[in-house]
């Protein structure tokens, strides 16, 4: 029997003559709603420390436990009617809502610190500095860095 569900995210696939398929199509498109820009609420290692809500999902970090036991470093969805995991694929990234910056996944999910402007130094080169600053702020602009100070 063929594998009814996509190699990367695990997205259930339909088949012909499938019964429930509304069950199956749902779920899929639950998932895709978690994998699409993600946004996290953190990094948990403990369900029963939250309170979800539909749609919200949290990074699940090494060493989760209960309903969480076995899905280190997976996205964690809830669902309304349960929790839907997604397993990450290197360089994933995720924006960590409450403090305003991005998770990598580099085989663990990992902050990016925020990049910040240059400032200080014995030497200063005033035209260098404004460029980098230029720089910086169409990065920041195009949505491709987050603000730094």
């Amino acid at each position: 029997m063929a594998i009814l569900e996509t190699s990367r995210h695990k997205i259930p696939l339909l088949a012909a003559g499938q019964a429930h398929k509304e069950l199956f199509h749902n779920e899929a498109l639950a998932r895709i709603d978690l994998l699409i820009h993600p946004v996290v609420q953190s990094i948990e290692t403990d369900p029963t420390s939250i309170m979800p809500s539909s749609g919200h999902a949290w990074l699940v970090g090494t060493g989760a436990i209960d309903e969480w036991l076995g899905h280190d470093h997976e996205i964690a969805g809830w669902s309304g009617n349960g929790w839907l995991f997604i397993a990450p694929q290197p360089h994933m990234q995720a924006y960590v809502e409450p403090i305003g910056c991005m998770a990598v996944f580099r085989g663990s999910w990992q902050i990016v610190p925020a990049i910040a402007n240059p400032a200080g130094g014995t030497v200063v080169d005033a035209e260098a500095r404004t460029a980098i600053d230029s720089i910086l702020a169409a990065l920041r602009a195009q949505g491709v860095l987050d603000s730094g100070t």
